[in-house]
């Protein structure tokens, strides 16, 4: 079930939202006789889990054809070169990787400020952009430009 506050994912059994902390019972109660029923949510459930097995499977097959790959490599470049320039292609290689993991790690400290709010920020001071039904609607309140266009200079 999904929030209506916030959009977060929540389970059934939850009493409270996971992202904005909303009191849950109510909209599982109005929304109860929408939910799945339990067979189709156990074959969702074992859907999903077939799917992620065969996603980790096709990962593992990625990894190993890759490794193969590499091994093939290795192999043309020690007949090649010779076994030292292995070293130091490996040792390039370990540089080479750990400047770019140090790269991937700072460039969202750097480059992406401001662009969404940090996963342990307190959600209640957080902006709320959905309201529940409950919410009146608010009385009409003027726009700051409405009456800008009398201090305009206007030429003679």
């Amino acid at each position: 079930m999904f929030c209506p506050n916030c959009g977060i994912k929540n389970k059934v059994e939850q009493n409270y939202c996971r992202g904005c902390g909303l009191k849950l019972d109510a909209i599982v109660e109005a929304v109860a006789g929408q939910f799945p029923s339990k067979e189709f949510a156990a074959l969702q459930r074992r859907r999903e889990r077939f799917e992620t097995l065969g996603l980790a499977s096709l990962s593992i097959a990625g990894i190993i054809g890759f490794a193969l790959l590499m091994l093939k490599a290795i192999e043309y470049k020690m007949i090649l070169f010779g076994p030292e320039i292995l070293i130091g292609s490996a040792i390039a290689a370990l540089i080479a990787f750990l400047l770019l993991s140090i790269f991937f790690f700072n460039y969202p400290k750097f480059f992406l400020k401001g662009r969404s709010r940090p996963i342990d920020e307190d959600p209640s001071t957080a902006p709320v952009t959905a309201k529940l039904i409950e919410d009146r609607p608010s009385d009409y309140v003027s726009s700051v430009t409405e009456e800008t266009t009398r201090t305009l200079k206007t030429p003679h």
